[in-house]
């Protein structure tokens, strides 16, 4: 034995995390040693960070790749998914190569091992997974199992093209299962797709996303529905006759297509040739797997969301948010109240001689225009606020995510702008029934100011 890996991260996991790997060495008493650690996107040889370390007193070497990781994530602007888009950059698969670095005495010059024994670049993986597939989230300390993303309330590979009866709840999302929408609004889900074994017989299948729609009265208006077809913009289906065993399905999937964003807006519906009845006043999305007969599997519910219409209040149109939430997808909330905007001017200027001592000509014409008090420096800064109808505890604790977000949009229109929140305030009602409602005040300015003239 040289290297062995005796510790690494599950997956499917969260970037910004702490993923550890815990190797030893049957070499670590070498003059010299070291353990190192390479770092590469998966399928690839290029090296994206070299990482030597000592033994810790115990001979042991412990790497956390978390941080690193998250350097080579991004995010994907999948707002306006129709109705589904693949993961570009926000889902990567990468490898973690174990070897180790040592010398034949302690004023030798050390030399590069693959952990296998022979000199050569890092090479040891874990056995226990093929790639560490990780997305651009988080996770709660208080959340974790055994130092790893709790996987398996978002993840489930269940017996795929089979009559299986299941109903989860895998949205990325800590939105509550019914959410207030505005016609003309974006709204996406993300899922992960799949699995990560490259079984043909079990995954998490999104096979087919069905929309049911309702009128006030709670009759069923209308119903459409999508394939997870790459001609839908999903993968890694061809068509929709596939079945997850059949080769070009099980074994095409990607790092891509590993994470799902469907659109369920009115919007993304109607970008993607779908336009609600006018008459709705509210509509479920489900995500389905796939029978054994080829066709949906009503039984098999991966995500069962409902969205319920709202329209303006008090004559606004209301203020539409879209944030990078803790599992590096898409939320989104729309503040229905008062909304307000203002400008703060900040000016800088000098004093100039009324008379024209730099004059071209023999004579200093009288000039009553010519101005005294002329600015050099003029910065605008745009500062809104958006207020949010009383909500419930639930929704107030999942709101919090848009504050702690670091990348908040606005729609305006049917484009997404970039924002930075400034502030947020909290007002809480009690009523004599100790029913708590919550409302939010946030300021916050748009990240492109405008640029005024000088």
């Amino acid at each position: 034995m040289a290297i062995l890996i005796t510790q690494n991260p599950t997956i499917p996991n969260m970037a910004n995390n702490t993923l550890l790997f815990t190797v030893t060495s049957s070499q670590s008493s070498q003059p010299q040693f070291q353990y190192v650690a390479d770092l590469t996107d998966s399928g690839s040889a290029t090296v994206l960070q070299r990482i030597k370390q000592q033994p810790n007193p115990s001979s042991y070497g412990v790497f956390d790749f978390g941080q690193i990781i998250s350097n080579y994530l991004e995010s994907d602007n999948s707002w306006k998914s129709a109705p589904f888009t693949t993961a570009a950059n926000v889902a990567k698969r990468f490898q973690v190569k174990m070897g180790e670095e040592y010398a034949s005495s302690i004023s030798g010059s050390p030399l590069l091992y693959t952990g296998y024994g022979p000199s050569g670049n890092p090479a040891v993986t874990a056995s226990a997974i093929p790639y560490l597939y990780t997305i651009n989230g988080l996770v709660d300390p208080y959340d974790k199992v055994n130092w790893n993303f709790p996987s398996a309330s978002y993840y489930t590979a269940t017996s795929a093209s089979a009559a299986t009866t299941f109903s989860y709840q895998h949205a990325l999302t800590n939105a509550p299962l019914s959410q207030s929408i505005q016609d003309g609004e974006y709204a996406t889900i993300s899922v992960i797709n799949g699995n990560f074994d490259n079984s043909d017989a079990f995954a998490q299948d999104i096979y087919w996303m069905q929309v049911n729609v309702y009128n006030s009265a709670g009759s069923n208006i209308q119903n459409f529905d999508w394939f997870n077809t790459d001609g839908n913009g999903g993968d890694p289906r061809t068509t929709f006759s596939d079945y997850w065993f059949d080769s070009g399905t099980y074994d095409a999937q990607t790092a891509g297509t590993q994470l799902l964003t469907i659109g369920v807006g009115p919007q993304n519906f109607d970008d993607a040739g779908q336009t609600l009845n006018t008459s709705w006043a509210y509509y479920t999305v489900r995500l389905l797997g796939q029978g054994d007969d080829g066709l949906e599997n009503n039984n098999g519910v991966y995500a069962n969301l409902r969205y319920i219409k709202e329209g303006a209040a008090c004559g606004y149109d209301g203020v539409r948010f879209a944030w990078k939430n803790e599992f590096g997808v898409w939320d989104y909330y729309t503040f229905t109240l008062q909304s307000d905007s203002a400008f703060n001017i900040e000016r800088q200027s000098y004093e100039k001689e009324f008379v024209d001592y730099s004059t071209t000509s023999t004579t200093v014409a009288y000039n009553r225009e010519r101005r005294g008090s002329a600015q050099f420096y003029n910065a605008l800064e745009q500062v809104q606020t958006a207020n949010s109808n009383w909500l419930t505890q639930q929704q107030s604790d999942w709101l919090k995510e848009l504050f702690f977000s670091a990348n908040v949009y606005q729609q305006i229109g049917t484009d997404f702008f970039p924002i930075v929140i400034s502030s947020a305030n909290l007002v809480e009602k009690t009523n004599p029934r100790t029913q708590k409602t919550f409302q939010y005040q946030i300021e916050f300015k748009p990240a492109n100011q405008l640029r005024p003239r000088v």
